[in-house]
This record gives C-alpha cells, structure tokens and sequence, in this order.
C-alpha cells in the first residue's frame, strides 16, 4: 500500500498493537492517521465515520515468478 492517507495526503502510522488506549479497547491494529483521526485495517480498507473517503492506494504490481514481486509495474498481457 502507498502510506499516504486519502483525506488530505498526511502519512498514517502503523499501529499494529490492538487495544491501544488511544484508539480504543476496539481496535483491531492496522493504520492510523493522527492529522484528522482516519483509520485503516491492515489491508488498507478506510474504517467507516472517518475523514478518508477511500481505501489506501494499492501500486500496480505482478508476480513476476515464485518469489519475486515487482511493484510499479503492471503485468505484461
């Protein structure tokens, strides 16, 4: 995913941790935005009642064999 948060493009932090305080006994983990409070699974889907209108960018990307991911690049068809 690209770490730039579909609100207003601040950087949301990984928090992986559930349960945190700050974010409450329901948090699952995922990412966080601390500019205005958006929230992310860590699948990068956007949480609901939150600023961020849409999931976190997923780049183009392919497999390119059994252990190689190319990212940024589209598969060749």
């Amino acid at each position: 995913m690209i770490a730039i948060c579909t609100h207003l493009g601040c950087i949301p932090g990984f928090r992986p941790v559930p349960g945190t305080a700050d974010l409450g006994e329901d948090w699952p983990g995922g990412f966080f935005c601390p500019c205005h409070g958006s929230k992310f699974d860590l699948a990068g889907r956007v949480y609901k009642n939150v600023p961020a209108p849409s999931n976190l960018e997923v780049p183009s990307h392919h497999y390119a064999g059994a252990s190689r991911l190319l990212i940024g690049v589209d598969a060749q068809t």
